[in-house]
C-alpha cells in the first residue's frame, strides 16, 4: 500500500498521494527540536548573564573597600570592569569619585555627567544623581577648555592629536570645546600634502582658550637636475683640498721656515768664529814663517779661541748648505702648488742683526 502510494514522475517522487498525517508528523517533529534547542540556548544566556552580574557585585563590593582604604588605582580598575558588565548611575559614580582623587579632574567632569544622564533613567538612582550634579558643578570651575577652530573646509585626511591622543574631526564641526586638565598641552594637526600644525598651551584653572588650526598646502618637491656637469673645471676649494695642497703648502712653509733658522744659525757661528779670529790677532802675534806667536800669559784664552773658531767654521758652512736645501725645497713646494697663481723669488738675507729669507712674488690664495 505504501509503495503505491509514490508516484514516480520525471522530476522525482511526488508526496501529493501520501496521507496528511505522514506529512505533518516530521514537520511538526522538527518544530518541537527547533524549539527545544532554542530554549537550552536562552536558559544558558541567562545562566551566564547571572553568573557574570554575580562575579560584577563581589568585584563592585571589592572596589568599595579599596577606594574606602584609598587605594584609588585599583578600586578604579575594578569600577571599570564592572560597568563593562552592567554601567549604572552609581558605578559611574564611583569611577567618577576615583578619577578626582587621582587629579584627573577632565575625566572625573565627564563621568559624573554621565552619571547624571544614566540616572535620569534609574528611579532608585535619585539620590546619586543629586550628588553627582554637585560635584560635576563643582568641578567644572577646575578644568580648562580647549577650542579648536579647524578650516571651513578641512583637507582630506585630517588628522587632530591633543597630547598625542586623536580627536575626532567630526566632534570638532561646531567647534566642541575640549575639556582638560589645567597645565600644559600640545596640539597638532596632519593631512595629506599639507604642512603639519603644531602648538602647545598652557591652560589655566576655568579659561577656556581657542586655537585656529592652519594647514598650508605643501610646496611640491623640486625636480631634479638634468644638467651635465663639466668633465674638466676650476678645482674648487674642496677639491684642491682633497688633493693635498693644504698639506703642500703647510710643509713648503714649515720648510723655509727651518731653512731660515738655519741660516740665523750659520750667520751666528761665521760671527763667533770671526770674534775669535779677533781675539787671536789680538793676542798674538804674526811671524815671518806665517805663524803666530802668543804670550804665555794668554795661553788659555788663546787656545780656546783657537778651537772655537776651528769647530765654528765648518759648522757655519754646514748650516748655510741646510738652509739652502731647506728654502729650495719649501719654494719648488709652494711654486708646484695647484693654488699657485703666480711665480716667486725667494732667497736667504743676512745682517750683522740676524739673518732670514725675503720672498719675492705673489701666491694665489695665501
Amino acid at each position: 500500500m505504501f509503495v503505491s502510494a509514490l508516484a514516480m514522475h520525471d522530476n522525482g517522487i511526488s508526496f501529493a498521494s501520501l496521507p496528511p498525517v505522514l506529512v505533518w508528523l516530521p514537520m511538526r517533529l522538527g518544530a518541537l527540536l527547533l524549539a527545544l534547542g532554542l530554549a537550552l540556548q536562552a536558559r544558558a544566556a541567562v545562566a551566564q548573564t547571572d553568573e557574570a552580574l554575580g562575579a560584577a557585585r563581589r568585584l563592585f563590593t571589592e572596589a568599595v573597600a579599596d577606594e574606602s582604604a584609598k587605594r584609588y588605582e585599583a578600586a578604579l580598575d575594578k569600577f571599570r570592569q564592572v560597568a563593562a558588565v552592567r554601567e549604572t548611575a552609581n558605578v559611574r559614580y564611583r569611577i567618577a569619585t576615583c578619577l578626582e582623587a587621582l587629579g584627573h579632574d577632565a575625566e572625573a567632569l565627564a563621568s559624573y555627567e554621565s552619571a547624571v544622564n544614566l540616572g535620569a533613567s534609574e528611579p532608585a538612582a535619585s539620590d546619586v544623581v543629586q550628588v553627582a550634579r554637585e560635584r560635576a558643578a563643582k568641578l567644572d570651575a577646575a578644568v580648562a577648555r580647549l577650542v579648536v577652530e579647524l578650516p571651513a573646509r578641512p583637507p582630506e585626511g585630517l588628522e587632530v592629536r591633543v597630547d598625542g591622543a586623536p580627536i575626532d574631526a567630526s566632534s570638532l564641526a561646531a567647534p566642541a570645546p575640549i575639556v582638560l586638565d589645567p597645565g600644559h598641552h600640545t596640539l597638532s594637526a596632519t593631512a595629506r600634502g599639507r604642512v603639519p600644525f603644531e602648538t602647545a598651551v598652557v591652560l589655566q584653572a576655568g579659561s577656556r582658550v581657542s586655537i585656529a588650526v592652519t594647514l598650508p598646502e605643501a610646496a611640491p618637491a623640486p625636480a631634479p637636475s638634468l644638467a651635465p656637469t663639466p668633465s674638466s673645471a676650476t678645482p674648487s676649494s674642496a677639491d684642491v683640498d682633497a688633493d693635498g695642497s693644504n698639506g703642500r703648502r703647510t710643509v713648503a712653509w714649515i720648510s723655509l721656515g727651518v731653512g731660515g733658522a738655519l741660516a740665523a744659525g750659520s750667520i751666528v757661528s761665521f760671527v763667533l768664529q770671526e770674534s775669535n779670529l779677533s781675539t787671536l790677532h789680538r793676542d798674538c802675534a804674526t811671524k815671518s814663517d806665517g805663524n803666530l806667536s802668543c804670550p804665555q800669559s794668554a795661553a788659555g784664552e788663546v787656545n780656546a779661541a783657537h778651537d772655537a773658531a776651528q769647530v765654528e767654521g765648518p759648522l757655519a758652512i754646514g748650516l748655510a748648505a741646510g738652509a739652502v736645501v731647506a728654502v729650495g725645497v719649501g719654494a719648488w713646494l709652494l711654486a708646484t702648488s695647484p693654488r699657485a697663481g703666480g711665480a716667486a723669488m725667494i732667497s736667504p738675507t743676512f745682517s750683522t742683526q740676524g739673518a732670514g729669507f725675503v720672498v719675492r712674488g705673489a701666491f694665489e690664495g695665501f
